[in-house]
């Protein structure tokens, strides 16, 4: 899959998987504004066997983009052949990185998904 493609299959992918650890109505459209505490929370309390970080990284990073996107006003995109997510900081300034490199931060680290949104989301 490559970088346009696992952005555009974002939504569809976190429905399913946000659905099925009951932490979203599947089918529903995500918020992901009411959804981030519920997520951060879960994640806080798993035991994560290595076999099972790329996929954590897959879905927190999604989520990430969606939060982003849908709360904070950015843009995803592709930026040399990597997903990236592209923050307004002020009139005519951006910032960009790759959510799901950050994603990887966070699983392999605190797990604070909601103190990191709350930090780059502002």
């Amino acid at each position: 899959m490559d970088a346009y493609q696992l952005l555009e299959q974002t939504a569809p992918m976190l429905q399913d998987v946000l659905g099925r650890i009951g932490l979203h109505q599947t089918g529903a459209p995500i918020d992901p504004a009411s959804v981030a505490p519920h997520l951060d929370r879960w994640l806080k309390a798993q035991q994560i066997p290595e076999e099972d970080v790329g996929f954590l990284v897959m879905i927190v990073g999604g989520f990430i983009v969606q939060y982003l996107v849908r709360v904070a006003g950015a843009e995803a995109l592709v930026s040399e052949g990597r997903p990236a997510v592209r923050l307004p900081v002020a009139a005519g300034v951006a910032r960009e990185f790759d959510p799901y490199a950050a994603a990887a931060g966070l699983i392999r680290g605190n797990r604070e998904l909601a103190a990191f949104l709350s930090t780059v989301g502002s």
